[in-house]
């Protein structure tokens, strides 16, 4: 599981976070878990059925943000994405298989593709909404990547 952090300035968290889950909703992510508090607030969202499991094609995300209201608020909010990275395994041997190996390194080189760009997607998605929000004043720290 891949971890990204940043911290959030002078922001609405409750609309942000409604504005994620119907972007979540819009890629045709099912959310499957919703914990919604004053100061944290965690949904986790899943795409993929039984077939995407077989042939690796899973995708889990989890978006928690929390902090304390205060003089001047900030939010942290963490973005975790699952399962990219470990089923890449799966649809790289039945290209292999399928094609005598040729395919192999392009299907990997794909799966991983997707997940940076959803991730960067991601980002970009925080950003342009932190202008829309609360007049345009909520900013975002830069994003780090967090390692286990």
């Amino acid at each position: 599981m891949k971890q990204e952090h940043a911290t959030l300035y002078d922001v609405q968290i409750s609309e942000l976070y409604d504005r994620i889950k119907g972007y979540l909703k819009s890629l045709k992510f099912e959310i499957i878990y919703e914990e919604k508090d004053e100061e944290y607030l965690d949904l986790k969202a899943h795409k993929g059925g039984k077939a995407s499991v077989i042939v690796g094609n899973v995708r889990d995300v989890e978006i928690m943000i929390s902090g304390a209201k205060s003089a001047t608020p900030y939010y942290d909010i963490v973005l975790r994405t699952g399962a990219w990275g470990k089923d890449i395994v799966v649809p790289t041997v039945i290209a292999g298989v399928l094609t005598a190996g040729i395919a192999a390194a392009p299907v990997a080189a794909i799966e991983a593709y997707r997940a940076h760009s959803f991730e960067k997607n991601f980002w970009k998605f925080i950003t342009t909404n932190l202008s829309e929000i609360g007049e345009g004043k909520g900013t975002m720290s830069t994003v780090v990547t967090v390692t286990p």
